[in-house]
């Protein structure tokens, strides 16, 4: 198996944090660290600048001995005990309807205690933070409820799934919240309290030591590069024998087993009738 080396020098470094933006889920999850960012988020999208949170945790593991875990970006609660499950997803396919089902189930699993009454589960909120309009309405924002169907009323079960579409760009606090998930740039930014905590961590001197936080994200950088270049070169290596097969089919065909002895053995000899069926 081939062998991958990924080291980052000073100047490697500083170039990817210049590159950050919230909507980096990495990057994003250390901005998080500091609570009063993650409060003035939901505020904003819920629209609720009373909501004061009690406790968070991030990249919590939520087991399911019975099917698929998940560990969340970030999940929080407010003074109110309403939980929040927060999602940064740049991936379609990573903010699909049935996650997003499947997000709030397992919220609800771990929310409510052993003996206790399901009238105790808490008011809970799965937000999918978006770079695309994953669900094509050309919306900035949706709230999705459950309803009775035949009176259009609300079910009030108190799950709410929320996606903030932040490639809708305005002058409201929603567009400029998104304009800010985006920014690479903190004097582009509107919002104080993001923009200072962005500022403080992107003066990450890479020639120092001691800054804990900006050193764990340049280290999962490594590991992501690491594992994204493993699978590329396996990805390589799987193609390569693919031809290779196909090739040996071809001359198989062609009744030409000496020309199979010798590719078998001599690369040189392979590659040009790699070339010669145009693999």
């Amino acid at each position: 198996m081939s062998t991958f080396k990924v080291n980052y020098d000073s100047t490697e470094k500083q170039k990817i944090i210049s590159s950050l933006t919230l909507m980096d889920d990495l990057f994003m999850k250390v901005v998080l660290q500091d609570s009063k960012c993650t409060e003035y988020i939901l505020q904003t999208i819920l629209d609720n600048a009373n909501l004061k949170l009690k406790k968070q945790i991030l990249q919590k593991n939520l087991p399911n001995l019975h099917g698929h875990s998940l560990i969340l970006d970030c999940l929080c609660e407010d003074e109110t005990n309403n939980i929040y499950n927060i999602e940064i997803q740049n991936n379609t396919s990573g903010a699909q309807p049935k996650r997003a089902r499947y997000h709030a189930a397992l919220l609800d699993t771990h929310s409510l205690k052993r003996g206790n009454d399901f009238t105790q589960l808490p008011q809970s909120y799965v937000i999918f933070i978006t770079a695309k309009d994953v669900l094509h309405g050309q919306q900035q924002i949706y709230h999705v409820e459950r309803i009775i169907r035949e009176s259009g009323k609300p079910f009030s079960d108190e799950s709410h799934i929320i996606y903030f579409n932040t490639s809708y760009i305005d002058n409201s606090p929603l567009g400029k919240l998104a304009e800010d998930f985006h920014a690479l740039e903190t004097s582009k930014m509107h919002s104080p309290i993001l923009s200072k905590r962005v500022e403080v961590l992107k003066s990450f001197n890479a020639n120092q030591k001691g800054d804990q936080e900006m050193n764990v994200l340049l280290e999962q950088y490594r590991q992501k590069a690491l594992k994204e270049g493993m699978e590329k070169g396996m990805e390589k290596g799987n193609l390569a024998k693919q031809k290779v097969m196909q090739l040996m089919g071809l001359l198989a065909e062609e009744g030409r087993i000496e020309d199979i002895k010798k590719a078998s053995v001599d690369q040189e000899y392979l590659q040009n009738l790699l070339l010669e069926f145009d693999l």
